[in-house]
């Protein structure tokens, strides 16, 4: 009996580690998504132009303060205008100081001008003044937006039939140092979750353990603008625990068996 048993474990075990380590199949990656970069150190040299027509590197504007960072255009016709409203809001209700955090929007549209980020800056400060003028809107060659993009895990693509931009909703925080600490998605947002994330990142803290582990559970929805829990990976993760449960019950019942 006891052998009987030893040997539905193992084939248990077994089971489980075959779907633990089977290949995950899912459809290829849309074009529009967040890679959650967690630790990655943007690249601060890339230089820019401000909405002022004054070129800066991103090192000069963030000026070692932690640092809202969001991606988008500023001729957008839906999403954009959304989420950048988005973050003022939920940033005005935090009433943290003035000097306490950057915001920065990258132009990812290389044809666009400084006229035009300076007129969505204008559209910023009208409806949420002296707020809506501390937003740098920056515009940059392609080399430079991509090379931001790639390294904040932003990635987009220009629709033909639509003549527009596909690209994910949210931002990220830096920290000081200009490393990622934490993502943020959707277009609206919680004011008291973004101060958190705020003086953590001032701390030069990223993303906790488990924050990690939710991230790589997630995969982005792009009918929502949000990332939702994959049922595959939970799997694998339940099939993990159980190995280790029954390997745990294996060994005991054998050590059981030696004693007596």
């Amino acid at each position: 009996m006891i052998r009987s048993r030893t040997a539905i474990a193992l084939m248990l075990v077994a089971a489980c580690v075959t779907a633990a380590a089977a290949p995950l199949a899912l459809p290829p990656p849309p074009t529009a998504q967040f890679t959650q970069n967690l630790g990655a150190q943007l690249p601060l040299q890339q230089r820019f132009i401000d909405d002022d027509s004054k070129p800066v590197r991103l090192a000069d504007v963030l000026d070692r303060h932690s640092a809202i960072v969001l991606f988008g255009y500023y001729r957008c016709p839906m999403l954009c205008g959304v989420v950048g409203t988005g973050v003022l809001e939920a940033l005005a209700r935090t009433q943290l100081p003035d000097d306490a955090v950057r915001v920065v929007e990258i132009g990812i549209d290389p044809h666009e001008t400084p006229a035009d980020a300076a007129q969505k800056k204008n559209d910023y400060a009208r409806q949420f003044g002296a707020l809506g003028r501390r937003v740098h809107l920056l515009t940059g060659s392609r080399s430079s937006i991509d090379a931001l993009a790639a390294a904040a895990g932003f990635h987009y693509s220009w629709d033909p039939a639509q003549a527009q931009y596909v690209h994910p909703a949210g931002f990220l925080v830096l920290t000081p140092r200009g490393v990622v600490s934490r993502y943020f998605f959707g277009a609206r947002f919680d004011a008291q979750e973004l101060k958190t994330a705020l003086a953590q990142a001032g701390g030069g803290r990223v993303g906790s353990t488990l924050e990690r582990l939710l991230l790589l559970c997630a995969h982005y929805d792009p009918s929502s603008g949000r990332y939702s829990v994959t049922v595959m990976t939970l799997v694998r993760i339940v099939c993990i625990g159980v190995c280790a449960f029954l390997a745990l019950w294996i060994w005991r019942r054998r050590a059981r068996r030696e004693r007596a």
